[in-house]
């Protein structure tokens, strides 16, 4: 990152950062961005007309980081944690500030991260930037709290465990990721959740651990007249979060190709279903190919496709159909989940879906490609719509390399990708080796 200011930024808000020229990019809204001694990232995106500033505090650890074996779902219980006060605010402190403002705050944990989010009345920028600090550095942590929390989260597991998605999608992450921390869900194994109550200390240990300054960029995002002085008061509010720069635990990523086959059943479904996947690169191990699989998969599997049109209308084997390509660090998957019909129980749904990737007829062309491209941009774009919605978009790239403007890097990337790139990665990972299917019947 370059130390130096740009003389006209540095006269006009008396300090020293970096100023993003994203808007000469994909990225509409011009950045300025502040790397603290500590490593932390803050970043502050004004927004002419909008009415409320945002915040979104991205911490680069998720499930994926959890390496202790019988300590899995931490990284969610932590995120519960960290709405039960502060050493300077209290439960109800929050809520009172935030009433105030007319704040409404929110968090999410996923495989690779965690996100604290935050919009409120502008007025109230300062104060909410004091209770998001506290809460990082000096999180309250009581045991009749983590009893509480803990109870939460096991309700919240059961429940989940009810969702016949969640069942398939665990038993296909289990098998195609076995080694890897992907291979258990966010929300942890039944045995390491119940055992939650008892393991007061652990949290502790992983608080410590993995919410460090060096792993978070907070973007603030909105109605904001003088970022510097945001930039400048975020500064002074975390410069003394120390941490000890020990190394964090490795997680071993691989790209074999796995083949999983396996039948569930459960009484409750209305309807059969096949969940079929492919694992794939994780974005940080090649961007260029991550991408390819997120055109394939829409040129294949979007539901005005081809393949799907076949399925659902003339094979008449599937009622309905969708797709996904997580945006991961490590090693994951494009899957496919197909609700059946009678005349597709028992048909040979993954034969027939690998048939159409190898028919020269269905095989993207170049025109395609350059359409598909647009669909991209221009739907990324109309998310841009609110600060709230905004900073979704950019953590949602950031978390990857905890760089903010991976956004930009990604559609550059997408703007050089060819369509011999394409057709590589059909190539090396659209493959019956590389294909697992997990089938769920009611009996």
């Amino acid at each position: 990152m370059k130390k130096n200011c740009k003389l006209s930024i540095a006269i006009l808000f008396g300090l020293c950062f970096t100023v993003l020229p994203l808007n000469a990019t994909f990225f509409p809204y011009l950045m300025y961005e502040k790397q603290l001694p500590n490593q932390m990232r803050i970043v502050v995106i004004p927004i002419r007309d909008a009415h409320t500033v945002s915040f979104a505090t991205l911490i680069r650890t998720g499930s994926r980081n959890e390496t202790d074996k019988g300590y899995t779902g931490y990284a969610h219980l932590l995120e519960h944690m960290m709405f039960r006060g502060s050493e300077n605010y209290s439960t109800e402190d929050r809520v009172n500030i935030l009433y105030r403002y007319g704040g409404d705050s929110n968090a999410y944990t996923s495989m690779d991260y965690t996100c604290y989010t935050v919009s409120c009345d502008p007025a109230g920028w300062e104060d909410v930037l004091a209770l998001e600090a506290d809460r990082l550095m000096r999180l309250s942590l009581k045991k009749e709290d983590f009893k509480a929390e803990t109870g939460a989260v096991i309700g919240e597991f059961n429940i989940s465990e009810k969702y016949p998605n969640n069942r398939m999608d665990n038993a296909l992450q289990a098998c195609m990721f076995q080694g890897h921390t992907y291979e258990h869900s966010v929300i942890g194994y039944r045995e390491d959740v119940m055992n939650m109550p008892d393991e007061f200390e652990y949290i502790r240990d992983f608080y410590k651990k993995e919410y460090r300054p060096d792993k978070t960029i907070m973007f603030i995002a909105g109605k904001i007249d003088r970022p510097g002085d945001v930039l400048s008061k975020a500064g002074d509010l975390f410069s003394g979060w120390a941490y000890e720069s020990a190394p964090l635990p490795s997680v071993r990523a691989s790209l074999t190709p796995v083949s999983c086959q396996d039948t569930l059943y459960d009484a409750s479904i209305p309807a059969p279903r096949v969940k079929i996947a492919w694992k794939i690169p994780g974005y940080s191990q090649d961007r260029l190919a991550h991408i390819a699989a997120r055109i394939l998969a829409e040129h294949y599997f979007s539901d005005n496709s081809p393949l799907m049109i076949k399925l659902r209308d003339e094979k008449k084997w599937i009622s309905s159909g969708s797709y996904s390509v997580p945006f991961t660090v490590d090693p994951y998957w494009i899957s496919l989940d197909l609700v059946l019909t009678e005349e597709g129980v028992g048909a040979a749904v993954g034969d027939y879906i690998l048939g159409i990737f190898q028919d020269s007829r269905y095989t993207l062309k170049a025109g395609e490609l350059e359409s598909l491209k647009k669909r991209q941009f221009y739907r990324t774009h109309m998310q841009l719509s609110s600060p709230a919605s905004i900073l979704g978009v950019l953590t949602g790239y950031a978390h990857i390399k905890g760089d903010p403007q991976e956004i930009n890097h990604y559609f550059l990337a997408l703007e050089r990708l060819e369509i011999l790139d394409v057709r590589q990665f059909k190539e090396n990972y659209l493959t019956r080796r590389n294909q697992s299917e997990l089938w769920m019947f009611a009996r």
